[in-house]
């Protein structure tokens, strides 16, 4: 059997021992990675799930903030949060959350549709509304103006 070897040459070890370890050690460290938050949508509702393996119920938090939806964790090992911005169609007083088995689920449900209505047309004068001015008279209490 013919086998090949290269001569011995301490430097060229070391190198190669350095690039080996640095590679393998960032390999390493690329492995604590921030949850991913998946979006799904599910009969007119977005779904949002959230995998938090080993996080205690108790450190997994949900809050709405006006439109702003905020999914958070905090542990000693880790501390993480999303915010996310919810959309005109759907609801941020219809927010839904489960955690289950290390999974986060989050349920956001549409605005309700609203029935198309008929508005009747008066053909009677509307009423006089009185609007108070302001001290220099100029522009009335809440802020609108009649100068065009």
């Amino acid at each position: 059997m013919l086998v090949r070897t290269r001569p011995f040459n301490p430097a060229l070890d070391r190198r190669f021992d350095r690039a080996f370890d640095h590679l393998t050690s960032s390999l390493l460290a690329a492995g604590r990675r921030s949850p991913v938050v998946d979006a799904t949508w599910h009969e007119g509702a977005l779904v949002l799930t959230v995998d938090l393996p080993g996080t205690p119920s108790d450190a997994v938090d949900v809050s709405v903030a006006g439109r702003t939806l905020t999914l958070s964790a905090e542990t000693e090992g880790i501390a993480w949060e999303r915010s996310i911005r919810v959309g005109a169609a759907l609801d941020p007083e219809q927010v839904s959350a489960t955690y289950l088995d290390g999974r986060l689920t989050v349920t956001v449900g549409a605005v309700a549709a609203t029935e198309p209505r008929r508005v009747e047309i008066s053909t009677t004068p509307a009423p006089a509304i009185e609007v108070a001015a302001d001290e220099s008279g100029d522009q009335p209490a809440n802020g609108t103006s009649d100068r065009a």
